[in-house]
């Protein structure tokens, strides 16, 4: 434990605060407690820090939450483990079954239906614009053939034949470089 231990009520504090208001998923969050334990409360030194990570990074299961739980040991024992998971995942869990809950009561609602209806039309938009703004700038006049191809080749192996984003990927990084614009000479 470090030479000054941190309350409960401090530690609680801390991985409530991070750990349920940090954006970013565990690589960030861990960061963040990294800045606020060792480099802020020195709490922690960078050994004990990366120690805690490392065990957390080897566990089966949600690497953050062992990193707090670790984090927690070091800290305070079994009751500063505790404290730190559950602080940092009961109050996000509450509020997911919350809006679960929500979701789950209006969702037969008509209004209820026609805004998610318009979420989801915004979201599709927002993503075609996104896909254009990376695919905008590669179609040029010699390639046009080439990248539209890939597009519907892509659409196909993913909609049509049901394969993986990954492998959809692979293949079309494959079909892009084999099939490339020769200048003229």
């Amino acid at each position: 434990m470090p030479a000054t231990s941190p309350s409960l009520t401090a530690l609680a504090s801390v991985f409530t605060r991070i750990g349920n208001f940090t954006f970013g998923g565990g690589a960030a969050t861990t960061a963040a407690l990294q800045r606020e334990m060792v480099g802020r409360r020195r709490w922690l030194d960078n050994a004990q820090y990366a120690l805690c990570y490392a065990l957390a990074r080897i566990t089966p299961g949600t690497n953050l939450l062992a990193f707090c739980t670790a984090s927690g040991w070091l800290l305070r024992g079994w009751r500063g483990a505790l404290i730190a998971l559950l602080a940092a995942s009961v109050p996000a869990c509450a509020l997911v079954w919350f809006v679960t809950a929500v979701f789950d009561f209006w969702s037969g609602n008509r209004w209820v239906q026609i805004a998610i209806a318009g979420a989801l039309a915004a979201s599709v938009g927002i993503l075609l614009a996104g896909f254009w703004l990376l695919v905008g700038p590669q179609m040029t006049r010699a390639n046009w053939l080439r990248s539209a191809a890939v597009v519907l080749l892509a659409v196909a192996l993913s909609v049509g034949a049901g394969l993986s984003p990954v492998l959809v990927l692979a293949i079309s990084a494959v079909v892009g470089f084999f099939w490339q614009e020769h200048p003229e000479p």
